[in-house]
């Protein structure tokens, strides 16, 4: 069994520790009057599960891509250790990931990719789109 993802979500907030702690899961769109527009805060958060043989320390890269392929923030490299399991067993490993003021230079889709030792694991699309109506404030409260 290869190595797998079992959740895989953007969020307002984000601890991963023994278990992870989310607030705001899943959030898909980004509400906007104008663009570019600069988004305060989000976490990226993943669980992978590895047998045996697949676990232990793995390097790691997310990569924030327009529709057109473009990186709008540099590729963030990491490692992730994924504690080896008693045999039979899986364990797993925890990303809970925090992006600071990203901005977003035009309205439509982008995507949030991770890649483990090279492989796409998972694939999260974020949406900017334009809001009808007043102005909103993405300061935090």
């Amino acid at each position: 069994m290869a190595m797998q993802v079992d959740f895989a979500f953007i969020c307002d907030y984000a601890e991963a520790t023994n278990k992870v702690n989310a607030l705001g899961i899943g959030f898909d769109t980004i509400m906007s009057s104008r663009v570019p527009v600069r988004h305060p805060n989000f976490f990226l958060v993943t669980q992978l599960r590895a047998n045996v043989v697949e676990a232990g320390e793995k390097n790691f890269e997310v990569h924030l891509i327009d529709e057109d392929g473009k990186e709008i923030i540099p590729p963030i490299k990491g490692k992730l250790n994924i504690p080896r399991p008693p045999a039979g067993t899986e364990s797993t490993g925890r990303i809970a990931m925090r992006f600071d003021g990203v901005e977003f230079p035009k309205y439509g889709t982008y995507s949030m990719h991770l890649l483990v030792e090279g492989h796409e694991m998972s694939r999260i699309p974020l949406r900017v789109a334009q809001a009808t109506g007043p102005p909103q404030n993405l300061s935090p409260s």
